[in-house]
C-alpha cells in the first residue's frame, strides 16, 4: 500500500509519538486521520464484512512522515477480512508473505482438508480425527509464528518468540493494526508521528466494543510489542497506573468496631496492593496503616471494589470475623446494591444471566462467555432519567470481576454502558466511572445482628 494524502498543518504534529497505550480519543492528527479513513469505511467496505453475529473489526491509521517531511497515513486492520490477510487500500501483514503463504499452501492445507472428513465423521472416529486435526495445528502455529521478523526504528528485528520469552506466544500476535502499521511504514522508510485504532461495525459477541470508538493498543499481544517497535523513535510514556487525587484521609468510615471495619472508598483508590510500589497504595494499605494493631496484616478486605467504583468496602479486624464474613459472600446471604448513570434511556427491570471470564489477549478486560465464562448473574431496576442518562440500581447475584461494568454495555445485557466507562463504554466527558456500592445488608460476624448500611451516591 502506498500512503493516503493527509491535508494537516505541519506545526500540528505533535512532537512526541504519542503512546498507544492511553485511554480516550488519540492525538488531534491521528483523529483526523481515521475520520479520513471512516469516511472510505463507509463508501467502500461491504457491510458484511463488519455486520453479523461475529461482530465488527479494529481498524488502525498511522499519520507518518517521509524523508522530506510530508505528512501522510497508512490504513491497516486487525487480523483478517472475508479469510484475507490483505485487502485493497490496506497495509499489507507483518510477517514474512511468501514463507507465510509457503507453509499454510503446505501444512496448512492438511488441516483444512480435515474439515470436510470431519463433517461426516461420526463417534470416536470423529473425535479422533478432530484430536489428529489439533495435533497438526498446534504443529503449524509456531512455524508460521517463525515468519514474523518484527522491526524497530533503529533497524533492529525481534522474532516474537523473543519478544514474549519464556511465555508461549499468543495466537493472533503480530496481526493487530497498530504492529501492522508500523511495520509496514518501517519498510517504506517512513517515521511514525502518531496512531490511532478503533472499531467499526457491530460488537462482537463477547462485548465491550462499539461502533467508531477508540481503543488504546491491547495488554496481552501489543503491550509486548510495541515497546520494541516504537525503539528509536520519542515516545510518550505509557500511563501509569496508581491512585491519582486521592484524598490523604480516604477511606471514611461507615461503621466499625472490634470485628469489622466498613468504609466508604472513593473512585481511584485502589482496594488492594498492586504489583509494583506505584500500586502499593490501597484501602486495605491504609487501614492498617491507621489501626495499628498488633499484626499488622489486618484489617483485611474481605471483597474487593474496582479502582474506578466507589462506595461500601467490608474489612475485618481478625480471622475469625473474615471467615465468616467470607461463608456469607460464598452463601450469597450478603446483599449488595450498586447505583449508576448508564448512557441513554433504560425503563424496567430484569436479570441479566451473561457468564464472563477474563479476555486474556486484553487484560484487565473481561467478556462474554457463554461455554467458558463463569457464571454471573445481575438483578436490575431502572430508577429515574436524567437527561441523556438514567439512574439504575444493581443486585449483583455473583462477584465476578468488572460484572456490572460488562452487563451494563453489552447487548445482551442492557445494552447501555455505564457513564465514564473507559474498558467499555462510549465517549463522555465523565471525569469518573460513574457506579457506586451504594447499600450493604449483612449478618454481623460474631453479634448475629443484623447490618444494614447506606454510602451517598456522589453523582
Amino acid at each position: 500500500m502506498t500512503p493516503v494524502p493527509l491535508d494537516v498543518d505541519v506545526a500540528s504534529l505533535p512532537s512526541t509519538f504519542p503512546t498507544p497505550f492511553r485511554q480516550g480519543r488519540p492525538h488531534p492528527v491521528a483523529a483526523r486521520a481515521a475520520e479520513q479513513l471512516q469516511a472510505h469505511l463507509r463508501e467502500a467496505l461491504p457491510p458484511d464484512v463488519v455486520r453479523g453475529p461475529l461482530g465488527g473489526k479494529m481498524f488502525g491509521v498511522l499519520v507518518v512522515l517521509d524523508e522530506v517531511g510530508t505528512p501522510s497515513v497508512l490504513w491497516g486492520f486487525a487480523g483478517m477480512i472475508r479469510g484475507s490477510r490483505s485487502w485493497p487500500g490496506f497495509v499489507p501483514p507483518a510477517c514474512d508473505q511468501k514463507a507465510f503463504d509457503a507453509l499454510w499452501r503446505s501444512e496448512g492445507a492438511r488441516v483444512e482438508a480435515f474439515n470436510d472428513v470431519i463433517a461426516t465423521a461420526v463417534g470416536d472416529h470423529r473425535e479422533q480425527l478432530i484430536a489428529e486435526q489439533q495435533a497438526c495445528s498446534q504443529a503449524l502455529l509456531p512455524k508460521l509464528q517463525a515468519t514474523y521478523a518484527l522491526r524497530n526504528a533503529i533497524g533492529e528485528t525481534r522474532s516474537l518468540e523473543a519478544l514474549f520469552a519464556p511465555r508461549p506466544i499468543p495466537g493472533g500476535a503480530g496481526d493487530c493494526a497498530a504492529v501492522k502499521l508500523l511495520q509496514h511504514a518501517y519498510r517504506l522508510g517512513l517515521r511514525p508521528v502518531a496512531l490511532a485504532e478503533f472499531w467499526w461495525g457491530d460488537p462482537t459477541p463477547a462485548g465491550g466494543r462499539h461502533h467508531g470508538v477508540f481503543y488504546p493498543a491491547c495488554r496481552g499481544k501489543c503491550a509486548k510489542i510495541l515497546p520494541f517497535m516504537l525503539e528509536g523513535i520519542d515516545c510518550e510514556p505509557p500511563p501509569a497506573y496508581g491512585n491519582h487525587g486521592v484524598l490523604g484521609d480516604a477511606p471514611l468510615t461507615v461503621f466499625e468496631d472490634d470485628d469489622l471495619w466498613i468504609v466508604d472508598k472513593p473512585s481511584g483508590l485502589l482496594s488492594v496492593p498492586g504489583r509494583g510500589n506505584a500500586m502499593r497504595d490501597c484501602v486495605q494499605q491504609r487501614l492498617q496503616t491507621r489501626a495499628a494493631l498488633d499484626d499488622s496484616s489486618w484489617p483485611r478486605l474481605v471483597h474487593r471494589l474496582d479502582q474506578a467504583t466507589s462506595g461500601l468496602l467490608i474489612a475485618a479486624k481478625h480471622k475469625a470475623a473474615y471467615v465468616l464474613i467470607q461463608q456469607q459472600f460464598s452463601r450469597r446471604t450478603i446483599d449488595k446494591r450498586y447505583e449508576a448513570l448508564v448512557q441513554g434511556h433504560v425503563e424496567g427491570e430484569g436479570l441479566i444471566d451473561l457468564p464472563l471470564r477474563p479476555d486474556i489477549d486484553d487484560r484487565p478486560r473481561q467478556m462474554h462467555d457463554p461455554i467458558h465464562g463463569k457464571p454471573a448473574v445481575t438483578r436490575w431496576r431502572a430508577l429515574s432519567v436524567e437527561g441523556d442518562h438514567t439512574r439504575v440500581a444493581f443486585w449483583p447475584q455473583t462477584g465476578r470481576s468488572h460484572q456490572l461494568r460488562l452487563h451494563a454495555a453489552h447487548p445482551r445485557g442492557l445494552g447501555a454502558p455505564i457513564v465514564g466507562d473507559p474498558l467499555y463504554g462510549l465517549p463522555d466527558e465523565a471525569p469518573r466511572l460513574m457506579l457506586h456500592a451504594a447499600g450493604l445488608r449483612m449478618v454481623h460476624p460474631t453479634s448475629s445482628d443484623a447490618l444494614e448500611l447506606e454510602a451517598p451516591v456522589p453523582f
